[in-house]
């Protein structure tokens, strides 16, 4: 069976997300996606929960009558700037996936530099079971990102938030952009499971 999965925070949702999830659907016979950074929130890089984050993709799929697309969600254990466990975590996500979908071989759904892939899983005994399905984040959306919707947030500039997010977002704009708001004047440090 081919399956796809894509790994992303959502901070928040936004269409380029959407046309990843969309693109795996249509390549593959499942799709996983993984909900990560669970376990951080109210950062300003991941301001949002977890239950807000799923809450806003759930609003975009019909997850119950798609039998092709599941989402879990997945911790962080290290630090973002933490690169001397890229090998760890690789490891991490790949068996936490492999428990999800009951198969060695997937397909992962990228839109950044591959050399991140290839710093979690090369050189690893998971290497070969995966494939990459890598797009170029520049020349998708305009080289959208999270961080350019929460800086959109930051501005007010609704306009830039209904071209580039789903209805889910749009819909918590005030929301979205007020909690942000509370979230960098008083943010939580990143941090590392003990």
């Amino acid at each position: 069976m081919k399956v796809g999965v894509f790994l992303a925070r959502m901070q928040p949702l936004h269409n380029a997300h959407l046309w990843l999830i969309d693109k795996a659907l249509e390549e593959n016979d499942k799709v996983l996606v993984v909900l990560g950074s669970e376990n951080k929130v109210d950062m300003l890089r991941n301001p949002y929960n977890i239950n807000l984050r799923k809450k806003m993709l759930r609003e975009c799929y019909d997850i119950k009558a798609n039998r092709k697309l599941k989402v879990i969600t997945l911790p962080d254990w290290t630090m973002e700037s933490d690169r001397d466990s890229d090998k760890i975590w690789g490891r991490y996500l790949y068996y936490n996936v492999v428990a999800n979908i009951g198969q060695k071989r997937f397909s992962i759904y990228y839109s950044d530099d591959v050399a991140f892939l290839d710093s979690w899983f090369k050189d690893t005994e998971v290497y070969d079971y995966i494939t990459y399905r890598t797009f170029e984040r520049a020349s998708m959306f305009e080289g959208l990102s999270a961080t350019k919707i929460r800086n959109a947030l930051i501005t007010r500039d609704i306009d830039y938030v209904k071209q580039y997010c789903p209805p889910s977002v749009v819909a918590r704009f005030d929301e979205l952009a007020s909690y942000y708001d509370d979230v960098r004047k008083n943010p939580r440090e990143d941090f590392s499971m003990e």
